[in-house]
């Protein structure tokens, strides 16, 4: 048997490295693509969430005999309040905070000078003391504030278009199941894979949003006990950025706890402060992983990218969903044995791939 020469071994290497780099190339395009129609596909994507999260409950009425047609008008009241409801609470967070924000502003400044005057009295050459912070204008704050509360009432407009999409997925949802038997009518593995998937992404985004709404609701009523300013906003602000690991509870958790300093006292502003971390760690550390049944993380790399990737695509929606956007992809990766490699390099732990 003849012995390949090495002149021949690049030649032979060639087109891997070209599926390699068309397949990169085909990513980036992808991307692009949907940045440039980011307003279209932003209400699908939130519509296809929610009736993600929305059909085991769906499932669970129609296995109680509720008709189809009423589960999904029961289901669409409901997102439809839901909705309402926190858009009302956020105008209503917003609005306060344009009206307070100079206060709060004024406070700061005021710390900021004593300590500058703190530190001057020790001997520190006054070059090396800034006379001043790069903070906004009270006006500045006041218009951002006020911006944002109409920036709310006019989102309120795309909302019926998420709802309309949410109710026809709804619709879609029932009908899946035979799809996939007539779309693989004589691959069985393949319609095992696929329904393992959708199982998969159904309890993974069903108790992320469940452990989220129960941050933000947990955030909000304490911070409201202690009485910290706009306590709404910002347990709002906590089940949200609950989406993205460690990141988004550091995000949440700094303009509560520099409120409740400025507002309250060094005291109050601790124990918001162990609030925080006590309700991410028992939420993000105990209960996630003893419902998931597994660990389901991202290596903390994958984290970084993801929220770069998809908030550059989607913009600010685009971090909130780029956790659950990745996560549906290392599952995707997961169900099938020729890419499992791939969901493996993701994961934030060294595990065995299933025999």
């Amino acid at each position: 048997m003849q012995t390949p020469s090495p002149s021949q071994l690049p030649t032979n290497a060639m087109p891997v490295v070209w599926q390699w780099l068309l397949g990169a190339a085909a990513v980036v395009i992808i991307l692009a693509g949907l940045k440039a129609i980011s307003h279209i596909v932003t209400p699908f994507l939130l519509a296809a969430f929610l009736a993600i999260i929305c059909a085991p409950p769906l499932g669970w009425m129609q296995r109680r005999g509720v008709p189809g047609a009423l589960s999904i008008l029961i289901l669409f009241s409901a997102v439809g309040l839901l909705f309402f409801l926190l858009f009302l609470a956020l105008k209503g967070a917003a609005e306060s905070l344009a009206t307070q924000a100079p206060m709060y502003q004024a406070k700061l400044s005021g710390w900021l000078d004593q300590l500058r005057l703190l530190i001057e009295a020790r001997g520190l050459p006054d070059d090396l003391i800034p006379k001043g912070l790069p903070l906004p204008g009270a006006g500045a704050l006041t218009d951002t504030a006020k911006s944002v509360a109409s920036g709310l009432g006019q989102f309120t407009a795309s909302t019926l278009l998420v709802l309309l999409a949410f109710m026809f997925l709804l619709m879609e949802e029932g009908t899946l199941s035979g799809k996939l038997n007539a779309a693989f009518p004589a691959r069985r593995r393949a319609r095992v894979r696929a329904r393992r998937f959708l199982r998969s992404v159904y309890r993974y985004l069903l108790i992320k949003t469940a452990a989220s709404a129960a941050t933000g609701l947990i955030v909000g009523i304490s911070l409201t006990i202690i009485g910290v300013d706009f306590a709404v906003l910002w347990g709002i602000l906590a089940g949200l950025l609950n989406f993205i690991p460690t990141i988004g509870s550091i995000i949440a958790a700094f303009p509560a706890v520099l409120i409740a300093l400025l507002g309250l006292g060094v005291g109050e502003a601790v124990i918001v402060l162990v609030m925080y971390v006590a309700v991410n760690t028992v939420i993000g550390n105990v209960l996630e992983p003893r419902f998931m049944g597994r660990s389901l993380g991202l290596s903390p790399l994958i984290v970084l990218v993801s929220l770069l990737i998809w908030g550059w695509v989607f913009g600010p929606i685009g971090m909130i969903l780029s956790i659950p956007l990745t996560m549906i992809a290392k599952l995707a990766l997961d169900a099938s044995p020729q890419t499992r490699w791939a969901g493996i390099m993701m994961s934030d732990e060294v595990r065995k791939p299933k025999t």
